[in-house]
């Protein structure tokens, strides 16, 4: 293999040969032996790190097979491998080097010797990224594998290539693989299914690879419902659900989808995954089917609980009442029916706040009317105009969440909390009714605390003002860090929408 010109420049850190004298180039030093080394393959500063070097090069020979593993298991090997170099960074690059060797020209009586070594390499890209030194050798070592048609394992080494390069974007994977994903890994299977549960039970099962994060799984439905531009992607959040939909974890997009179900798993092994619309800058599109029924499924309960809906002093007009009956018979064809709802149906399609003000063949009349006029409609249609109706409400696009207790005294508690482009609008629990609203431009920080003593719900206190004036405002709720998660993404939509407007020409500004 020709050497890297770039690595013959490490300074303080140099290749090294056995005797210590700076090599001329790399090829002697990076190839295959049968005895563990005795001191580092780079030149450090400090004297000590050979030792660690040493252990690092023991792991890697009892992973590939080369040495025995004396009663520890490929995981245990593993687990000290990325341990020394979660604990020594500067080691990161020695290992690196220490794989490479041990795959090149590879001549071990142990048939998978050379397999082993690219598995632990495909591992260790998925964790630590290498120096800034290292990385133009590193990839070049790996493009040169997978360019080389007589060399083999040209697939695992594009795969190493692609690990190293989200490990640089995203930071690396955080928990040591499971057994069970190691034992995959190793037996050359990369990658797993896994369920994400879209609104209304909607099952996706996407291909989840060792570094896939939470942004691609977003990126992947995304494009399934015809979007395809970033700022579609930031509309949308992964949410990690455990203990029967009582813990609900919204994932920072960064994070590792592997990591956080080895995380799970360990607490519930029934958890989920969700997939949730929390901004809704972007206008509604009715052209793709998985689209419509994700943002209807995700839309219906919070209307069939009357939260877009403002409950007047005085009987609703013949007008709300007929809109309120025309959504109920889209729901209705919704559903693919095209019989006539019943009673019972009629209750279903109407938010009880409402329900209760009419009688209930009144309902089934009106509704039936419009029912007649939905026949023609199918059941995509039907909930493409149910959506198109229902974003016309002043709430439509909110995140809602029912606020136990809030600290200012403006602020009637328990209330409803709507969260949307808007702000944090405050409802009256009962009529839905304006209390008050924090502009996304007031919020300084978010943060949750655990429940005081006597209290069942964490608190979450809201930083208001600017440098110069602050107060504080704490709100009591089951779902606290979810709400946290809600305005952050609300929050840095704000700031890519001005940055964004910042950077465009004078001509292009006031088209936004």
């Amino acid at each position: 293999m020709i050497a890297h010109p770039g690595m013959e420049e490490r300074d303080p850190n140099k290749l090294k040969s056995k005797k210590g004298i700076e090599s001329k180039g790399v090829e002697d030093i990076l190839k295959f032996t049968k005895s563990p080394i005795q001191e580092s393959l780079i030149e450090f500063t400090d004297s000590s790190l050979n030792k660690v070097a040493s252990e690092t090069f023991q792991a890697v020979m009892k992973f590939m097979g080369d040495l025995p593993l004396k009663g520890q298991t490929e995981l245990d090997v593993v687990c000290s491998l990325l341990k020394l170099c979660g604990e020594y960074e500067v080691i990161r690059d020695e290992a690196y080097c220490q794989i490479m060797k041990q795959v090149t020209d590879n001549s071990s009586t142990k048939m998978d010797s050379c397999r082993k070594g690219w598995r632990l390499l495909y591992i260790l890209s998925a964790y630590y990224r290498c120096s800034e030194v290292l990385k133009p050798y590193l990839l070049w070592f790996l493009q040169d594998v997978c360019n080389n048609p007589t060399l083999h394992f040209q697939g695992i080494a594009r795969s190493c290539e692609q690990n190293l390069q989200k490990t640089f974007q995203f930071g690396g994977r955080c928990g040591f693989p499971g057994n069970m994903e190691l034992k995959a890994m190793v037996a050359g299977r990369s990658s797993k299914r896994q369920l994400v549960l879209l609104p209304g039970g909607i099952e996706k099962h996407l291909k989840i690879k060792t570094c896939s994060v939470a942004l691609d799984v977003i990126e992947e439905i995304c494009y399934e419902m015809g979007l395809d531009r970033p700022e579609a992607f930031n509309e949308y959040i992964i949410f990690a659900v455990t203990n029967q939909n009582h813990n609900v974890r919204p994932l920072n997009k960064k994070e590792y989808i592997l990591d956080v179900v080895t995380e799970m798993e360990q607490v519930d092994s029934n958890y989920m995954f969700w997939y949730r619309r929390v901004i809704w800058s972007h206008p509604l599109k009715f052209d793709n089917e998985l689209y419509v029924t994700m943002h209807y499924n995700q839309v219906l309960p919070d209307y069939l609980k009357g939260l877009f809906n403002t409950l007047p002093s005085v009987q609703p007009t013949e007008q709300q009442f007929q809109q309120v009956s025309k959504l109920a018979a889209l729901q209705h064809r919704a559903k693919d029916s095209i019989y006539l709802p019943t009673l019972r149906e009629v209750q279903d399609y109407i938010p009880p706040q409402l329900y209760c003000l009419l009688e209930a063949q009144t309902w089934l009349d009106m509704i039936s009317q419009h029912t007649q006029q939905t026949l023609a409609l199918s059941a995509h249609q039907a909930r493409a105009q149910f959506l198109g109706l229902l974003s016309a409400f002043p709430m439509f696009g909110s995140s809602f969440f029912y606020v136990q207790s809030c600290s200012n005294n403006a602020i009637v508690s328990p209330c409803i909390l709507a969260v949307n482009q808007n702000g944090l609008n405050f409802l009256n629990k009962e009529t839905h009714e304006p209390i008050a609203t924090i502009s996304l431009k007031e919020i300084q920080s978010t943060r949750t605390q655990r429940p005081s003593a006597g209290s069942s719900y964490p608190y979450v206190e809201i930083m208001l003002g600017d440098l110069m004036s602050q107060t504080v405002t704490q709100l009591q709720l089951e779902q606290g860090l979810e709400l946290c998660r809600v305005i952050a993404t609300h929050m840095e939509n704000l700031l890519l929408a001005r940055e964004k407007r910042l950077t465009l020409p004078p001509s292009e500004i006031t088209l936004l």
